[in-house]
């Protein structure tokens, strides 16, 4: 049985070893300590370019922006680590990418709060992403691509795009849809893992329109995410058991005074 495999390009830049390359981290760090801050109160967060801010935030909150995972992938942790917030802000004078980011993140937070972790697989629920019709037609929504105009034999999502209440591309293979289906559960409400389990290799292009999980349903007539997959580009998700990587936080510590 194959693992569902999420974030290990993150944890594995995080654990290489560093040799000749450099570890990126933040010139300027400041955390604070928000007691009694509820989530009624909480302000809202700010990034921009070479600075990370978070007004209230809590440290499973940070752990998931920095490894870039959902909010179930996290395990482990003192009570702490879910209720106690801080008010972070971190810049660098250097023109970071996202990913440069994230990792001066996972820099920090292994400074500042001694945070550990490693990756364990264990049994979850999740999605089967399957065909829906016996006859394994596809919907009116999605369409066939050649494979090389998004890269070849290892091809990447073309122009890929997600708004609140729907998602498209002009080209991405099956697996690469399930994986965002949960990486934007936010947008979606696909609240589990999803593995594809189709059989259908190559690439695809479609777009798909529902009524976000962020908007109350009452105010969208658009299908929920499970129908408008069905009807629109005639896949289904089953509910089902598998193997999914979960990120467990093996120790942590309250963050260092400035």
């Amino acid at each position: 049985m194959i693992a569902i495999l999420w974030f290990s390009a993150a944890f594995a830049a995080q654990e290489s070893p560093t040799g000749n390359a450099t570890v990126l981290a933040f010139d300027v760090v400041s955390i604070k300590s928000l007691a009694g801050m509820t989530r009624a109160r909480m302000p809202g967060a700010r990034q921009s370019q070479g600075r990370f801010a978070r007004a209230a935030a809590t440290l499973r909150q940070l752990v998931q922006y920095a490894y870039d995972v959902q909010p179930l992938q996290v395990t482990g942790g003192p009570a702490w680590a879910s209720t106690s917030r801080f008010q972070v802000d971190a810049r660098t004078e250097r023109t970071t990418t996202p990913a440069q980011m994230r990792a001066m993140v996972r820099q920090m937070l292994a400074e500042r709060f001694a945070l550990k972790v490693h990756i364990d697989v264990r049994e979850r629920p999740i999605y089967r992403m399957v065909v829906a019709r016996p006859d394994g037609k596809l919907g009116p929504s999605i369409y066939r691509i050649d494979d090389a105009e998004c890269g070849g034999s290892n091809p990447q999502p073309c122009d890929f795009a997600v708004w609140s209440g729907g998602l498209t591309t002009s080209g991405m293979g099956l697996q690469q849809l399930a994986g965002a289906l949960f990486s934007t559960s936010q947008t979606t409400g696909v609240d589990r893992p999803v593995v594809d389990q189709t059989g259908l290799a190559g690439m695809f292009g479609f777009t798909l329109t529902f009524s976000s999980f962020s908007t109350a349903p009452n105010l969208s007539n658009d299908p929920s995410i499970f129908t408008a997959l069905q009807e629109q580009l005639g896949l289904k998700l089953e509910p089902a058991r598998g193997p999914v990587e979960l990120l467990v936080i093996d120790s942590v510590e309250q963050p260092t005074p400035n």
